[in-house]
């Protein structure tokens, strides 16, 4: 690894989880990009364009330290399932990537590496695994904690039902009633009901329409 690599790391991971992070890539073989944030996504994993090529794995850069290392394992799992069954077309969030998450998880649930009220809500987490961590609202809450934030922020879960509120993506909606972690909100643009997270950040309108 080369000292710009490693540097880039120092970045934007947790200091006592390098060193691991450090091993899987030096040890693997693709491609590690970071992002301008993006609202449907986190980070992703992509399989190589052609057969001499590399995966990719890519990460939000604007994630806090926790959260880009839990999406750095969620992503390095799709890799480790991808080249060991590279022929086969598994669910994208099946059994195999549920067993491989969880087994690259463990290593770091250390109290040196993540606060104890995220080790607990990361305990659970691999109980019940969801397609993203952001899909676990107790997670996903106690993640946003350590965010770098200037100002509150608001959540959809944060507003009473019937608040008109909008999404960073400019589209406005009606908080409607809540089914499971999701609640499902009309769109005020185009009359469409969606199912909205609860910790999907907004902005409430100055002018109701």
């Amino acid at each position: 690894m080369t000292d710009k690599e490693l540097q880039i790391l120092q970045r934007y991971f947790p200091e006592a989880a390098i060193p691991m992070v450090a091993e899987a890539y030096t040890q693997s073989r693709f491609n590690l990009r970071f992002k301008r944030p993006r609202a449907s996504k986190l980070g992703d994993f992509r399989p190589p364009r052609d057969r001499n090529g590399l995966c990719t794995i890519t990460l939000n850069q604007d994630l806090n330290p926790y959260q880009i290392l839990v999406t750095f394992v969620h992503e390095l799992a799709h890799y480790v399932v991808y080249q060991n069954h590279p022929q086969r077309h598994l669910e994208p969030h099946g059994e195999e990537w549920k067993q491989t998450f969880t087994q690259l998880l463990l290593p770091y649930l250390k109290p040196e590496i993540f606060p104890e009220d995220i080790l607990i809500a990361l305990k659970r987490h691999l109980q019940h695994i969801k397609a993203s961590s952001s899909a676990d609202t107790n997670l996903a809450k106690v993640m946003k904690r350590y965010d770098k934030k200037t100002t509150e922020v608001l959540t959809v879960e944060d507003l009473p039902e019937g608040t008109v509120f909008q999404l960073k993506n400019g589209m406005r909606f009606k908080k409607g009633p809540k089914r499971r972690t999701r609640y499902q909100c009309e769109c005020l643009d185009n009359g469409r009901t969606y199912s909205v997270s609860g910790m999907a950040e907004i902005f409430l309108p100055t002018e109701h329409p």
